[in-house]
């Protein structure tokens, strides 16, 4: 947070009346927080994924950065190479030429990638130390535990790696075994990281699965049963559904399988983009779809983890701006807010690097997006949720904490808008998979389903959504701790123009106060009461 240069402060008030102001004008949003009545704690879904060291060449350390962020749990997903069990990648591979088109950067993670999996050899044997490739993922590892950020295990590869199930199932249980005793453990010269949570498999499908969804549970299942003999207290779970708003296979049909063969299952893990909606609350939506899904199927002790999130999954170039800019910092800032009250475990952002939807540009510099989970970082300080009224669920979003010690208040406000006449998009593909999509609808329409079969969308665009009262707000903040005592106030802000600076700093007394101030939409703004 940048220094404000000069600062104004206003003649402290006798009574505790708060501040007075002349009538905010016309469509202000009034906002009240009572500091003196709790509601329950601020929950931490600072997740990321994304190493904090580079993935390629060129690209920054990130551990100074993700410890600012308050990065509290680091999904290993899409590392490209370190922490994939049994990756292969291939230059020609037409989802990594997608992903990193230029030739002699992508032909870097080709050949670091293949150099740092796990289990290069697929004839080797699992139970001998010399059998893995440590070296790169024990790189990786301990830059996440220096960034104060504790390990997701994501077992499965990487994007662009090949999609065939393993030739061995037993062998693939028994390298993931061997790993979570590496880190776990200490076998092989290893480490005591405690890594709970073992997530199986990543997005099941065309890009990163395509055997069947047979093969898939039986895989889930002895991989499940190697990882409980370990350590039985680990959590293990998946699979990184990708579409979590239908039924299929991929939903149901693992859960039932686990049910009918008792399968170790201690989470359910599922992604969303708002690209087909723009509407912040949709995770919120899912997760108490999930929820209910999870409690139908007799797994009310399971947890419901949104390992990946953003507002969009397209990293091309036409949508950086949008990504990288305060819209986007906007959207973040009501989700997080929204997640609060949300049946969700965990919620892992994709993604917190210098690569693909990242937080920081290749000098390590914050995006916008950035600076929101740093003030939500900071709210974490204050971890006593307050009573707040006024904010809504389509984009008018407010948190508000106290600390432990009664000696500081925060509040996050979250101003952001659906675009008006926002339309779903689709990500530019490349011309090879732009053919390769149209051949799979051509047979789906040439095997249509019946009409009966047809999944139900259990996300549907929420519509009729008018904004009013945003312009401003009036926040009023009632029952402050320290009495008739003296504090400060400070807000900082995030906007097309700021990046979470102080914009104003005051004095104030009493126990209650009232801020009138312009707010327009993408914007997010951080306030802090400290007692003096």
């Amino acid at each position: 947070m940048k220094a404000f240069s000069s600062f104004s402060f206003l003649f402290l008030l006798a009574c505790s009346a708060g501040w007075a102001q002349s009538p905010a004008p016309a469509g202000y949003r009034s906002l009240q927080v009572d500091a003196g009545k709790l509601v329950g704690e601020i929950h931490d879904f600072q997740g990321l994924n994304g190493q904090p060291t580079p993935v390629m060449a060129g690209l920054p350390n990130l551990v100074k950065q993700y410890k600012e962020l308050r990065t509290s749990l680091v999904r290993t997903h899409d590392m490209m190479g370190p922490t994939d069990i049994d990756a292969t990648f291939d230059f020609k591979n037409i989802w990594l030429a997608w992903l990193i088109p230029d030739n002699a950067a992508r032909a870097g993670v080709v050949e670091t990638g293949n150099k740092n999996v796990l289990f290069p050899d697929p004839k080797a044997d699992p139970e001998k130390p010399e059998s893995y490739n440590f070296g790169p993922t024990d790189e990786v590892m301990a830059a996440i535990h220096q960034s104060g950020a504790k390990v997701y295990y994501r077992i499965g590869r990487s994007w662009g790696a090949q999609a065939e199930p393993p030739a061995d199932f037993d062998k693939f249980a028994s390298v993931v075994k061997h790993t979570a005793m590496h880190y776990n453990q200490g076998w092989a010269h290893g480490f005591h990281y405690g890594i709970h949570y073992w997530e199986f498999w990543n997005e099941p499908g065309d890009v990163f699965w395509t055997g069947t969804p047979e093969q898939f549970y039986q895989l889930y299942e002895k991989t499940a049963r190697a990882l409980k003999s370990v350590d039985p207290e680990m959590k293990v779970g998946g699979p990184a559904i990708a579409d979590p708003a239908h039924v299929s296979p991929w939903r149901e049909g693992l859960l039932d399988y686990c049910t009918a063969h008792k399968v170790p299952f201690d989470f359910y893990s599922w992604h969303t983009y708002a690209i087909g909606s723009a509407d912040p609350y949709d995770g919120v939506r899912l997760a108490n779809n999930f929820r209910k899904l999870l409690d139908a199927h007799g797994y009310t002790k399971a947890e419901s983890i949104l390992s990946e999130w953003n507002l969009t999954p397209d990293f091309t170039e036409g949508e950086k701006a949008e990504v990288q800019g305060e819209h986007n910092a906007a959207f973040v800032g009501a989700a997080l807010s929204y997640f609060q009250d949300a049946p969700l475990n965990a919620a892992i952002f994709y993604r917190g690097d210098a690569t693909w939807m990242g937080l920081f540009d290749l000098k390590g510099k914050y995006f916008k997006p950035a600076y929101t989970f740093k003030a939500m970082g900071e709210m974490l300080d204050t971890p006593r949720r307050l009573a707040i009224e006024g904010p809504d669920t389509i984009g008018f979003a407010a948190l508000a904490g106290r600390s432990a010690d009664g000696k500081k208040v925060q509040i996050l406000v979250s101003n952001y808008e659906i675009p008006a006449g926002y339309k779903p998009k689709d990500m530019i593909l490349s011309p090879e998979l732009e053919e390769m999509a149209k051949k799979i609808k051509a047979e789906e329409a040439a095997h249509p389903k019946p009409a009966k079969t047809e999944p139900v969308d259990e996300l549907p665009q929420r519509n009729g959504i008018v904004y009013k009262y945003n312009a401003g707000y009036n926040l009023s903040v009632n029952n402050l701790p320290w009495g008739k005592s003296a504090f400060t106030i400070k807000r900082y802000r995030i906007s097309k123009t700021q990046n979470l600076e102080l914009v104003e700093e005051k004095a104030g007394s009493g126990s209650s106060l009232k801020i009138s101030n312009p707010f327009p939409p993408d914007t997010v703004e951080f306030i802090v009461l400290q007692q003096k």
